[in-house]
């Protein structure tokens, strides 16, 4: 082994020793305030969206999305980030989005 690998390996060691002796780090974020608006699959919502993000994330979004919109999002969720959603619950949210968020509405 080279004389660099090993002063490379010592100093992994020396860092890991240092980080391994230093106190957790305790992070108290504030109460949550958001919450989802009423609408059909609140509850379907709720157990599948907030596992990733709060109520605010959805309502940050322009006013009157179209339905397509809303399921490239919810593919968008899914596919890029990996959010837990069974392909059976995509329409059931993408319905709930649309009609409680989007240009479905019936204000």
């Amino acid at each position: 082994m080279s004389r660099a690998l090993y002063g490379t390996i010592a100093m992994l060691f020396a860092a890991g020793a240092a980080s391994a002796g230093a106190a957790a780090l305790k992070i108290e974020l504030p109460p949550e305030t958001a919450a989802y608006k009423p609408g059909p699959h609140l509850d379907l919502v709720k157990a599948r969206c907030l596992v990733c993000h709060s109520a605010d994330y959805v309502a940050i979004q322009p006013p009157n999305l179209p339905r397509a919109t809303w399921n490239a999002e919810v593919a968008k969720m899914k596919k890029v980030y990996g959010a837990p959603i069974p392909d059976e619950d995509v329409d059931a949210l993408v319905d709930y989005l649309a009609k409680t968020y989007g240009n479905e509405r019936a204000d």
